[in-house]
């Protein structure tokens, strides 16, 4: 049997967090500073869970890989509870990942009747963050930079729905965002153009979420935006991860850019919701 945990509940699994590829997004979730859902195997005593992540729109695998019960019952749930849930959200595919080298052989295994696609996840670190000194990323007279707080999603800059549809790619709302994360972005006059605001947030740690708009890309906007999120980091004692696909260059060259240091990466396996088991 599979059983869903309230969010009260979720820090019940934090002794399941062990595994070597344990990022940001899991540990936001069941902090319940991010949105998610967990699934175990028992509900007052899980020995192995899956979480879903709002803001990845994926499934994290940690625990006992060899849990027969939870590994057996798997496939079914998906069909019969995860599915019509995840297709209400628009969602078309399932999308997952384990969190050690056993997962990643197990869940080939539990899911090898299905046309899995599969790829691979970078994950980076600013190691010690609180020693480094931060150069300043020069910044052109015709741009300024702005926190995202409630002064500016109430104010009259162009282009508000840009920032607003960023921050609910991984917020349940504008509020939530505002009381447990951070933003900044870059105008062009009155018009906001590129933005970094917090996607995952634990007691300790931040993850940065980048977007600019295309005529805007190449400018260095998206490398001053993420160098002001992590000075707020660095001064308000918050670590520093980020994660991207292997195939994002642009995301990984800025990355390293900025001093970040690749520590682990994983395989991010999806297959689709509307092709029956086999």
């Amino acid at each position: 049997m599979i059983y869903e945990l309230k969010n009260r509940d979720f820090k019940k699994i934090e002794h399941l967090l062990s595994g070597d590829f344990i990022n940001l997004g899991i540990k936001a979730v069941i902090q319940e500073f991010n949105p998610g859902w967990v699934f175990v195997d028992n509900p007052e005593k899980p020995q192995t869970a899956v979480i879903w992540s709002k803001g990845i729109c994926g499934f994290y695998f940690v625990g006992d890989d060899k849990n027969a019960n939870f590994n057996n019952s798997i496939n079914y749930y998906i069909d019969k509870e995860i599915s019509p849930r995840a297709k209400d959200l628009g969602l078309n595919s399932f999308e997952f990942s384990g969190t050690t080298l056993e997962w990643e052989n197990t869940l080939e295994g539990i899911f090898h009747n299905r046309d899995i696609y599969k790829s691979k996840q970078f994950v980076y670190k600013y190691k010690n963050l609180k020693e480094r000194t931060l150069g300043e990323i020069p910044l052109h007279s015709d741009y300024s930079v702005k926190t995202v707080n409630h002064e500016l999603l109430n104010s009259n800059f162009a282009n508000l729905d840009f920032i607003r549809s960023v921050i609910l790619e991984w917020w349940d709302s504008e509020e939530d965002f505002l009381e447990k994360g951070i933003g900044f972005c870059i105008l062009h006059g009155q018009e906001i153009v590129s933005s970094c605001i917090s996607s995952f947030v634990t007691e300790n740690s931040m993850e940065p979420f980048i977007v600019t708009l295309e005529n805007y890309r190449k400018k260095g906007l998206a490398k001053k935006a993420a160098s002001e999120f992590l000075k707020y980091c660095k001064n308000n004692g918050y670590e520093h991860d980020w994660d991207c696909m292997e195939e994002n260059f642009g995301s990984r060259a800025l990355a390293e850019s900025l001093g970040y240091d690749k520590v682990f990466e994983y395989s991010l396996y999806r297959f689709e919701l509307n092709k029956k088991n086999s």
